[in-house]
């Protein structure tokens, strides 16, 4: 069996450490356990305005406030948060359970929030499961998060992106060891052994829309191993994943032979029956995730303008307006089509150009300056 050394751990550790503290957002340290701990502890506080004062002069090169309205938080809608409850409470449901345990799909467009959605989820199912523990036990790891592998077709390839996390995969020591690689090692032993041993309880599988159904098809018997025989729930996120996962299992269980076994049998039986195959719904539920909408109806009008007020309470702007953005909904709506990752991207742009422009406040001069790769800005109906 193969184990990471404990030189080699705390240098990795070590790096990582360093590497969230130069640049705390990166997604690469969420792939690590060491990473993905900070993340599940990170409190993120907006810099502290002084009452009553302007921004100082050296308040357009503040780092520490650029830095966090570069990141803005994913504001939770009233669809998201139920969604993560759902979830949440499937996972502690698994957790009672020695059978019938249901995998869960994050689907959608890309750029809705999936992957934000889907690291919530693993966020608070961990910190739940520490408060019903009575805080961290050491040598445990509720929760393990990975991507899909850059060559999705070996299933060990998927193994080693577990294993990675967990610390298990060695470092190459030279670039001579790195250019020698040809392929993983298989460390499927050592993984069950840590993931058993330290009681996980939730794989969080991320893009698993780069893999193809028959790759898919190769791994979904070693998830389901995890599933039956340590009790781990699986989510899986990726545009198109319950349509991935769905033909990935026709093939991984031959269902399509099955089902033809079936009709002949009800056939014989005197029961004659269509073949059908079973939907993604009926496979596992899928959680959906769909641009905001702002159409005619007053609750979609509401929930946009809801949605932008959260992003103003989170900006740390000295001169920002009451309702900065919520007054150009129809134009933030019209640019980014409700999507999540547009939306963040410009009003998080509008607050940087704020900072370093010194107006610190968000208006339709930034806004345009924000959008100018995204289309032009249009007046809503009524302006000039």
């Amino acid at each position: 069996m193969m184990k990471a050394s404990v030189e080699l751990r705390d240098k990795r550790e070590a790096r990582l450490r360093q590497q969230l503290r130069d640049t705390p957002m990166r997604p690469l340290p969420l792939f690590q356990l060491t990473g993905w701990t900070h993340f599940v502890d990170e409190e993120v506080n907006p810099p502290v305005l002084a009452a009553g004062t302007s921004p100082a002069e050296d308040r357009k090169t503040d780092e520490q406030a650029i830095a966090y309205h570069r990141h803005l938080r994913m504001v939770p809608t009233d669809a998201m948060t139920h969604m993560q409850k759902t979830v949440v409470e499937a996972v502690h449901r698994n957790s009672g359970s020695r059978e019938g345990l249901m995998d869960h799909v994050i689907d959608g467009p890309a750029g809705t929030g999936k992957t934000c959605l889907l690291r919530a989820i693993g966020r608070t199912a961990q910190q739940e499961i520490e408060v019903a523990t009575n805080g961290r036990q050491p040598n445990t790891i509720p929760v393990v998060h990975i991507t899909t592998p850059a060559d999705p077709e070996p299933r060990v390839n998927w193994i080693w992106e577990i294993g990675s996390y967990l610390g298990l995969t060695p470092e190459p020591k030279s670039l001579t060891e790195v250019l020698e690689m040809r392929r993983h090692q298989d460390v499927t032993l050592p993984v069950n052994y840590v993931l058993e041993t330290a009681q996980t309880r939730l794989l969080l599988v991320d893009d698993i829309d780069r893999s193809s159904p028959q790759q898919l098809a190769n791994v979904l018997p070693y998830f389901d191993y995890l599933r039956d025989k340590l009790g781990i729930s699986l989510i899986f996120c990726g545009t198109g994943a319950s349509h991935l996962l769905h033909q990935a299992r026709i093939l991984a269980q031959d269902l399509t032979r099955v089902s033809a076994e079936n009709r002949v049998r009800l056939e014989q039986a005197g029961r004659p029956a269509d073949p059908v195959s079973p939907s993604p719904t009926a496979l596992l539920p899928v959680t959906w995730l769909h641009p905001l909408p702002l159409g005619p109806k007053a609750e979609e009008q509401e929930m946009f303008r809801r949605v932008l007020a959260s992003f103003e309470a989170d900006l740390s702007l000295y001169r920002l307006e009451e309702n900065a953005l919520s007054k150009h909904a129809a134009q933030l709506h019209q640019l980014t089509g409700g999507y999540f990752k547009a939306l963040t991207y410009v009003i998080s742009t509008a607050a940087v150009i704020a900072i370093h422009s010194g107006s610190e406040n968000i208006t339709e001069k930034e806004l345009k300056a924000a959008t100018a790769q995204l289309g032009p800005w249009k007046p809503a109906a009524g302006e000039r």
